[in-house]
């Protein structure tokens, strides 16, 4: 979690190009993408140097960020000297001196780089770069600036997705964590994004894995899974390689700029050699090398992706291969064209066609793909349910994609089970693969559910129950499904307060006695990165209103009696001055007190500059511990001037005394630091385990069948004899069933025959998958005295007497009557 004054210095940069006239919300995150990636290319190039490769600045010294910073004025000097070198980096490096680097993967995606601010906007330039040096200026070097780097890329792209700005190209990334975390990936297991975008899917992939791998005691995650202190002490080296490994990380995207803005995002978040280009994954790939070998068939452990919704693809331009994309087939002068021109459903062929067997996917889908009627959505779903097995799906909040889009989505997720070239024709002669299908209705989704979607922490997140409960299904069945139908899981959540390490360990911010914070550990372990203030001064309790109160009530004893201190003397002054009219009544309490108000102004004034002073070992910006400091001296100052407590002293008969003798100063920062310690910013943190159990009152997943038989009692075995289509258990029998499948469960035209199986099931519903179809019924929200049992009963008097007056019905239309 970025601080508040990085997000703010965010906020400004952003604010600084969009009134800089770009205001296409892609163009201008590339423009700061770029200053981040040039940044980023000096370190890259002092590692490629330590390694014993030639620097890429070689005779282009001009383009290094140190060199840019001194030209930070100059638009110019970026357009007529920087880009162009950067158009034509590729030149600077051999393969070989790449290899291992971010840069084996530049594949000449800066050919078309071009830097777009206005010439005459030097004032924006030099902002722009000052804010991106003070980002990371108190970062250091090492993983926290890499870090911090990642992270302000990622709010940069969240701030661009807000309303007004255009960012339906980003999915919630909270989403993004929970598939990743679904699919349970490996290190070295190979994952893909056929519509990458800014590289959402790959990246959280590559921190699942770091979270997964490190030292399980060191981990931390924010409210909606956030990782943090990520380590990867658990893997082995060679795991470690291949979590960071770009060739275990694919994705395309159609839009050059978003496959570099995403290439730059996987960059920007230590991911070595990106595999994220650009390409159309539904094109023809003839003549396209690395399109072709990068959509190789069956090559792929995972799929993870968000593809675009409702569009449709020009049918000349898309992959002629009719083992991927199914052909209408017949007898027509289109038997040879692709089912179905609608994205949503070839990215799912293409889906199925990229993963080896056994390989499995995530994907959200607009919920007409889930109950569609043309023949192209039915043979889809049918083709994933009979010859692959589908594991789940999860319907999703309406408002999830808001505000740029209302449109009902689910995620869907499957196992591919059959070789593209095994398919069969379905005939229903087998039965299908997927036996049952997991439901799961998502409500609450950890955001407000209306176009501001704005963070609802430590409340319900249906999330975190249904990965809990899609583990239980995976790994136990329907035995697994059916423990905590009735629980909803949640994990613990508890507030504390973060701060950058590097926050104290700057000169200019330290007291000339000092050179060192007080309280503060050992400063050799700080590398910038953020740590709880419970962590860094073991005496605060890690949750941050307890340890402002505890702060707090310290330090407003201590002040009071500095305060009683400052104000003695004129206190004093005051005694021995009204002394004599005092003895002799003839001075008034109101006249006493305007001589102490008097006298006190100037010890006041100078107690308050004292005070100021201390402000320096406070934040600059958004300090929660300066607001504390200044509300503490007004207090202790108005409680010290009071007019009881004053009265008192000057009236009694003995001079007035100070509670203490301290060295004022000194004091004043000793107790500013101890309140300086309560400086960062609130975080809402959730547990590791999901454990907490409540009661639901009514389950939020159910499991149903694929193929259910309806129950025939008139069936006769092969003897003739009457034993029905189920045993006395209920269960179908095997006699029944291959009786039937020889005779045929569809007829000619591949309708299913009446009366064989029960509507209830998902094959006699078209293979509808939508979650809605089959919730269960709550018999507990009839609100009614009599009991279920009994309104069944009216149910069937009702029925009974329905088909009585039909038949009497039909009986007059017969002249029977």
């Amino acid at each position: 979690m970025l601080a508040p004054h990085i997000k703010k210095k965010v906020d400004e940069l952003w604010n600084r190009f969009w009134a800089a006239g770009l205001t296409n919300p892609l163009v201008a995150v590339e423009q700061i993408t770029y200053l981040l990636f040039l940044k980023r290319l000096e370190d890259i190039d002092l590692k490629r140097q330590q390694r014993g490769f030639p620097s890429i600045y070689a005779g282009s010294e001009s383009c290094k960020w140190s060199y840019i910073r001194q030209e930070k004025t100059n638009p110019s000097h970026l357009i007529d000297v920087v880009f162009p070198w950067l158009r034509e980096l590729d030149k600077h490096f051999s393969t070989a001196s790449a290899d291992g680097t971010e840069l084996a993967s530049l594949n000449n995606r800066m050919a078309d780089a071009y830097f777009q601010l206005d010439p005459n906007k030097g004032k924006v330039l030099s902002d722009a770069i000052d804010a991106i040096d003070q980002l990371f200026a108190r970062a250091g070097e090492g993983n926290s600036a890499q870090d911090i780097m990642g992270d302000t890329f990622e709010y940069l792209l969240s701030e661009v997705a807000t309303a007004g700005k255009n960012g339906q190209f980003r999915t919630p990334r909270h989403l993004i964590r929970f598939m990743v975390e679904l699919l349970d990936p490996e290190p070295g297991q190979r994952v893909i994004d056929p519509a990458a975008g800014t590289g959402g899917f790959l990246f959280s992939t590559q921190q699942y894995l770091m979270r997964k791998y490190s030292a399980q005691e060191n981990v931390v995650l924010e409210w909606d899974g956030t990782p943090h202190r990520t380590d990867g002490a658990a893997a082995t080296p060679e795991q470690y390689s291949a979590i960071h490994n770009g060739a275990n990380f694919v994705g395309l995207d159609n839009d050059r700029t978003m496959a570099r803005i995403g290439w730059m995002n996987l960059v920007l978040h230590d991911v070595t050699d990106p595999h994220l280009l650009q390409g159309d994954s539904l094109s023809k790939r003839e003549g396209k090398g690395q399109l072709k070998q990068l959509l190789e068939s069956e090559t792929y452990d995972f799929v993870l992706a968000n593809p675009p919704f409702t569009g449709t693809v020009d049918s000349g331009d898309l992959e002629p291969d009719s083992l991927l994309f199914p052909r209408v087939g017949g007898g027509g002068k289109k038997k040879d064209e692709s089912i179905t021109n609608k994205s949503e459903l070839l990215f799912l062929w293409l889906m199925l066609d990229l993963l080896r067997v056994g390989g499995r996917c995530a994907v959200i889908i607009p919920e007409g793909v889930l109950f569609g009627n043309t023949d192209a959505h039915a043979r889809l779903r049918r083709e994933l349910l009979t010859e692959h097995v589908v594991e789940g799906v999860i319907s999703l909040p309406g408002g999830v994609f808001q505000p740029y889009t209302g449109v009902k989505t689910s995620v869907l997720v499957f196992r591919k089970e059959t070789r593209r070239d095994d398919r069969p024709t379905f005939t229903g002669g087998v039965a299908p693969r997927t036996e049952h299908v997991w439901f799961y209705e998502v409500e609450e989704d950890g955001y407000s559910k209306d176009a501001k979607r704005n963070a609802r922490p430590a409340q319900q997140n249906d999330l975190w129950d249904a990965l809990e409960k899609f583990r239980a299904w995976i790994a136990d069945g329907r035995a697994g499904a059916q423990r905590n139908e009735k629980t909803l899981l949640q994990p613990r959540f508890r507030a504390e307060r973060w701060r950058q390490a590097l926050l104290r360990d700057t000169a200019d911010q330290l007291t000339p006695a000092g050179k060192a914070f007080a309280g503060l550990p050992d400063t050799s372990m700080w590398d910038g990165q953020v740590w709880g203030i419970h962590e860094l001064f073991p005496g605060l309790p890690a949750d941050p209103k307890t340890a402002e109160e505890g702060v707090r009530s310290a330090a407003a004893a201590t002040l009071l009696k500095l305060a009683i201190q400052a104000l003695m003397p004129p206190a004093q002054k005051v005694w021995e001055e009204t002394l004599q009219a005092r003895v002799v009544g003839k001075i008034t309490d109101a006249e006493l007190l305007a001589a102490w108000k008097r006298a006190a102004k100037p010890a006041e004034a100078e107690f308050k500059k004292l005070a100021r002073e201390r402000e320096s070992f406070f934040e600059k910006e958004d300090s929660p511990a300066l607001s504390i400091w200044k509300d503490l001296l007004k207090t202790v100052l108005s409680e010290a001037q009071a007019d009881p407590h004053v009265l008192g002293i000057l009236k009694s008969n003995q001079p007035p005394k100070a509670l203490t003798a301290d060295d004022i100063g000194q004091k004043l920062s000793d107790v500013a630091r101890d309140v300086a310690k309560l400086d960062g910013f609130d975080v809402t943190l959730r547990s590791l385990a999901v454990d907490q159990a409540t009661k639901l009152s009514t389950a939020k997943h159910w499991v149903v069948p694929v193929r259910d038989w309806a129950r025939n009692d008139d069936w006769r075995g092969e003897d003739g004899t009457l034993v029905g289509s189920h045993d006395a258990d209920g269960l179908v029998r095997h006699a029944y069933v291959q009786a039937m499948l020889s005779e045929g469960l569809y007829d000619d035209k591949g309708t299913l025959k009446d009366g064989l199986l029960d509507p209830d099931c998902i094959e006699a519903r078209e293979w509808n998958l939508s979650a809605g179809q089959y919730k269960p019924f709550d018999f507990a929200q009839l609100k009614s005295e009599r009991s279920v049992a009994e309104l069944i009963g009216e149910l069937k008097t009702t029925e009974q007497e329905i088909i009585k007056g039909l038949d009497k019905l039909l009986a007059m239309v017969e002249g029977r009557e």
